[in-house]
């Protein structure tokens, strides 16, 4: 694989906003997708291979970092430099006095950031933002939290427009009456935010005049290579090199002169295949890759003869050796239920899950245990969300199994 270099992380722009049309789902390099088909064919036909080279670094030798220097080396990203480029992609639609349409959409996946990114460009442009009701609100259909909009000098941002509707015959006429307002020009100029898969089911509950949609790109390996670059330089952490862990090869260009004389990694590759281009996904992967050196269990031949620095060095586990939720093989339909009614709400707690689904709370709480106990669903308070990295096989196994998914 050709090394990925800075000059080449930055030819494209990390943020980019496109219509949701044009959203480019990365593909995982042509060998690995050989390499799964041969790893079935050894499955079904029992075939042992022999064992592979030792690897440069064991993984009994190393380490998970420490939350600190985790959360130092990679930060959540502040959404300030993608609200800025949101903000040039708004351009001409904000000089237009009497715009056409009078809403924009924006639209993300599951940990894609779309609600992080409108708080931020809201802030820097001090436009208001529109509270979403609360669950009991959108059950009896009050629509008091529209009243804030008399406020807001004509425009406005909804950041989380997953969060105004429920799956439930009561859930629905509160977010149809807004989009139908706001689609009109009734309400002023506007910005709404919304999770893919509410989008794909309100499309279908509500049919009023479509708005501009737009989508974050994908983060391809070139992107995600600049963006964990990015991070580090920001937290002082620029002269840390980052290496796989059982070959040496650099998965971020190192500083200096020495990335052209080295071999790179095409973990960020698999990576951006897998979450498929979604920052919050693929940056909970990175994080989980990470490793250190365990206390006096440095190789200091092989590392020296590597040209490789342990002293600042951070090992990135192999791709096929770091740990992937897998959606058990025998769920049944109460899993798939559940995980896509969490999908299509962005997480919700189990009371409110008990009043949407035609389950008892016991059966609701032990179908989310198992889920759990797989790493496919994870719980933040009292709210139970899809975790990031279980977020692509759920996807998955809800588009086998025929349910509606989104479109990225």
């Amino acid at each position: 694989m050709t090394s990925t270099t800075s000059t080449e992380a930055n030819a494209q722009p990390v943020w980019e906003f496109v219509s949701i049309t044009g959203y480019d789902v990365p593909s995982a390099p042509v060998g690995q997708t050989v390499k799964q088909r041969l790893a079935l064919l050894r499955h079904i036909f029992g075939r042992v291979d022999a064992p592979p080279e030792d690897p440069l670094k064991k993984t009994d030798d190393l380490r998970a970092l420490p939350p600190l220097q985790l959360d130092r080396i990679a930060p959540l990203p502040n959404w300030q430099d993608a609200a800025v480029a949101l903000d040039l992609k708004l351009a001409d639609w904000l000089e237009q006095q009497k715009p056409d349409p009078w809403i924009i959409l924006l639209v993300g996946p599951p940990y894609g950031g779309h609600a992080g990114i409108l708080a931020s460009w809201a802030e820097q442009k001090a436009w208001p933002v529109l509270d979403p009701p609360s669950p009991e609100q959108v059950l009896a259909g009050d629509d008091a939290w529209l009243s804030e909009l008399a406020n807001t000098g004509g425009s406005w941002v909804c950041p989380n427009l997953e969060r105004a509707y429920l799956r439930h015959a009561a859930g629905l006429g509160p977010v149809r009456a807004f989009l139908d307002r706001a689609s009109a020009g009734d309400l002023g100029r506007g910005i709404i935010g919304c999770d893919s898969w509410a989008w794909a089911f309100l499309q279908r509950a509500w049919r009023g005049r479509l708005p501009i949609v737009l989508a974050l790109q994908a983060f391809d390996q070139a992107r995600l290579t600049h963006h964990f670059q990015q991070l580090a330089v920001a937290a002082n952490a620029s002269e840390l090199i980052f290496c796989q862990s059982d070959t040496g090869h650099y998965v971020l260009p190192p500083p200096g002169a020495d990335q052209e004389a080295h071999k790179s990694s095409n973990f960020l590759q698999l990576l951006a295949a897998y979450s498929r281009g979604i920052p919050g996904i693929a940056w909970a992967g990175w994080r989980a890759s990470l490793r250190k050196e365990q206390e006096g269990k440095q190789a200091a031949e092989a590392l020296a003869e590597n040209h490789i620095d342990p002293r600042r060095t951070i090992w990135v586990t192999p791709w096929d050796q770091l740990n992937k939720p897998v959606v058990p093989g025998d769920v049944r339909h109460d899993e798939a239920v559940v995980l896509h009614t969490l999908l299509l709400h962005s997480g919700l707690s189990l009371e409110l899950m008990r009043q949407l689904l035609p389950m008892s709370l016991n059966r609701i709480a032990e179908t989310v245990a198992r889920l759990q106990e797989a790493g496919i669903v994870a719980q933040d308070g009292a709210t139970w969300r899809v975790a990031p990295l279980g977020y692509p096989p759920a996807r998955q196994f809800l588009q086998e199994v025929g349910y509606l998914t989104d479109q990225f």
